[in-house]
């Protein structure tokens, strides 16, 4: 794959989108993180697939943590960022965005990645047991999953981002 400057300059672009909306604008406590951050990854995995998108995300993280720190860097979490990029490319890209993809996109990072792979580096570094992170952060599960899968569909559907999306394509 050739990169182009402007696949760098969105990237980018993307990757501050990501950081403004994970660690500037979202609801953070000790156990569960509630933002749009996704949004920007989604944006991402459509237009340039899930290997790129891994890289984007997992650089936003990187760069979130730095600029924005909540605590010491962990870099487990910059990987499950990475795989949260990778299954939004597999799901998104090139395909037509309908119901189903977005809630096969937001269902698989919801549960595999923030339920059960975040919940198990959190108690890794708080020292609090599994189960009790799994129950804690159930609530995040419900009120993310429906946000997420809104959000992929509507992206997806959308006209201007369609239009975008196929400009990025056709000049990568």
């Amino acid at each position: 794959m050739k990169i182009t400057t402007r696949q760098l300059a969105v990237s980018a672009l993307l990757v501050a989108a990501d950081v403004l909306f994970v660690r500037v604008f979202a609801l953070n406590t000790p156990i569960m993180k509630i933002g749009l951050g996704f949004a920007a990854i989604a944006l991402c995995a459509m237009a340039y697939g899930p290997w790129w998108t891994a890289g984007v995300s997992a650089l936003g993280d990187l760069l979130g943590s730095l600029l924005f720190p909540t605590g010491a860097y962990f870099p487990g979490f910059t990987v499950t960022a990475a795989i949260t990029g990778m299954i939004f490319g597999l799901a998104l890209y090139k395909r037509e965005v309908r119901f189903t993809t977005a809630l096969i996109a937001a269902a698989t990072n919801c549960v595999v990645v923030s339920f059960l792979l975040n919940s198990a580096l959190i108690s890794y570094i708080s020292g609090n047991t599994y189960s009790a992170m799994l129950a804690a952060r159930a609530v995040q599960l419900a009120v993310i999953l429906p946000v997420q899968c809104a959000v992929i569909y509507f992206l997806g559907r959308s006209k201007a981002v369609g239009n975008v999306i196929s400009k990025l394509k056709e000049n990568s």
